[in-house]
């Protein structure tokens, strides 16, 4: 360390996580059609533009700090980070290529600190920075023993919670560790073995509830587990379906986006007790135009996104959307994104989703 057709059906089971167990519930069955509740995205703000000194990118990573700026990361930048104003314009940048202390290979997930610092996930140094808003470095956090994709932190920093790929008993799996600052793995969450390490790639999305529980994916399933931080082998609570829409395929030789896609959950949020759940499927469309080359900037068309909100207490769906394009989460897991190729420049399309209807629940999480 250095320190400065099918019926869709969502069940419910809950599992002993702590030493003392508790009866695991039975299933429950997913109630067919979300009623008169829908999602809403309603469109923030655009990022990206011919005359910033970088580029958004084909695959960035975005998040908002506290103060409403945007933080991009993308690997076109070469180590280097774009900082954006509340209104979308361009303010600065910080960062540079490299393995050194405060240098990034290929920055990924961003979060913010409780203190308005930053952790920078670099996929390729494998590591964890933390720098001031100001971008100076703060902590390097080493993870090599993992090809970590995702992460929350934990105890204000103190432990990450990360999600990817690692050597667990001589087996490759999918896992999510929690390692302390100084980079020692404290305690597994669920590995699972896999064949390769491409499957779900781009994002093995994690996120944290009000009640402190890590919320993993697992690879190649449409399942959400909730997990207690402090210990225990089992999940306290574990969802899973298996939607028709849901086709995980077979592992692909890189990135899944060749055609036809297959299904991944790239972006997990619980916010005000409801679990949101942003999945990539093939494109509807995609048989129409496969002839075509893709640009490298369009990934719409060749995925859509599935948006569910769902009761994480009862498995209930209470609202579903399909967006004719990919859409990925944000850092500070309150927006959702896209990249479209605007005039040969790839822009940020910087979303805010919301719950709207009459069958809403109280617990709203844009709260109308």
């Amino acid at each position: 360390m250095v320190r400065p057709g099918n019926p869709w059906r969502l069940a419910l089971a809950a599992c002993a996580a702590m030493p003392s167990p508790t009866l695991a519930q039975s299933l429950i069955p997913m109630v067919e059609g979300p009623g008169a509740c829908a999602v809403e995205l309603r469109e923030v703000l655009r990022l990206g533009g011919p005359g910033d000194p970088g580029t958004i990118g084909s695959r960035p990573e975005i998040t908002r700090t506290a103060a409403g700026e945007y933080i991009v990361a993308s690997v076109e930048n070469r180590g280097q980070l774009l900082v954006f104003d509340e209104e979308g314009g361009f303010r600065d940048r910080f960062g540079r290529g490299g393995d050194g202390p405060g240098e990034f290979r290929v920055p990924g997930r961003i979060r913010v600190g409780p203190d308005g610092s930053l952790w920078v996930l670099d996929l390729v140094n494998r590591r964890i920075t933390q720098v001031s808003q100001e971008g100076g470095l703060l902590e390097t956090t080493d993870i090599r023993s993992l090809h970590g994709l995702d992460f929350v932190a934990l105890a204000a920093g103190e432990r990450h919670a990360i999600s990817g790929f690692g050597q667990i008993d001589d087996r490759l799996s999918a896992t999510t560790e929690i390692v302390g600052s100084d980079g020692v793995r404290l305690a597994s969450l669920g590995a699972v073995p896999v064949a390769s390490w491409v499957v779900n790639f781009f994002r093995a999305p994690i996120a944290l509830d009000g009640q402190g529980r890590v919320w993993t994916t697992r690879a190649g399933e449409y399942g959400f587990e909730a997990w207690d931080p402090e210990g225990g082998s089992e999940p306290v609570i574990r969802l899973g379906g298996d939607p028709q829409w849901f086709d995980p395929g077979p592992p692909q030789p890189g990135a899944p986006v060749t055609a036809p896609a297959p299904s991944i959950v790239i972006s997990l949020r619980v916010d005000r007790g409801l679990l949101w759940a942003g999945t990539w499927v093939a494109d509807e469309n995609r048989e129409a135009n496969a002839a075509a080359a893709p640009s490298p900037l369009d990934l719409d068309r060749l995925l859509d996104t599935i948006l569910d909100v769902i009761d994480p207490a009862s498995g209930a769906l209470i609202a579903r959307t399909r967006r004719d394009e990919a859409l990925r989460g944000s850092g500070d897991d309150q927006l959702l994104f896209g990249v479209r190729e605007e005039g040969g420049i790839a822009r940020a399309v910087i979303f805010e989703p919301a719950l709207a209807g009459p069958d809403c629940p109280v617990t709203n999480p844009s709260g109308r």
